[in-house]
């Protein structure tokens, strides 16, 4: 066979499949921005149709610790945590610890400031007819913040 007519074969068949895989396969990077943006808009409401607060995304709760005071109310102590580069300033979030989908303990947190990438300690009482023996370990438990302020 002629070298010369493998060559344009080669080259031929490379192009077509080129030009097939562009054409059929999914859209490429370029086409993800736009998406990103509408998926960012429609985040700001949950399920139910409630807004969300913006900061949602960049606020994360995490370490739990549970205990009592003398008096038998159960107080959670937990790390806050910025993930932006923004000052958040009077943060004020309902915290929903759940443990196997089940609300365990609710309470309220409040942060006068928390810096961009910065960590901070929240305490809160919690509302529970549980005490805190009775309550999951840190492990199991997960953590549904919503953002009430600013």
């Amino acid at each position: 066979m002629n070298p010369v007519l493998v060559v344009v074969a080669v080259a031929a068949g490379l192009l077509g499949a080129g030009y097939l895989a562009f054409q059929y396969l999914p859209s490429s990077k370029l086409d993800e921005p736009a998406a990103t943006e509408q998926t960012e808009k429609t985040k700001m409401v949950d399920a139910a149709g409630a807004t969300v607060n913006p900061l949602s995304k960049h606020i994360e709760v995490t370490g739990f610790r549970i205990r009592e005071d003398k008096n038998q109310r159960v107080t959670v102590q937990i790390v806050i945590v910025n993930h932006s580069a923004a000052d958040i300033a009077g943060l004020e979030m309902q915290v929903g610890l759940y443990a196997k989908g089940n609300l365990v303990v609710d309470f309220p947190v409040k942060v006068k400031n928390l810096g961009p990438f910065e960590v901070a300690q929240g305490t809160g009482q919690a509302t529970t007819k549980l005490r805190a023996y009775e309550i999951p370990d840190w492990q199991f438990l997960t953590a549904k913040v919503t953002i009430t302020a600013p």
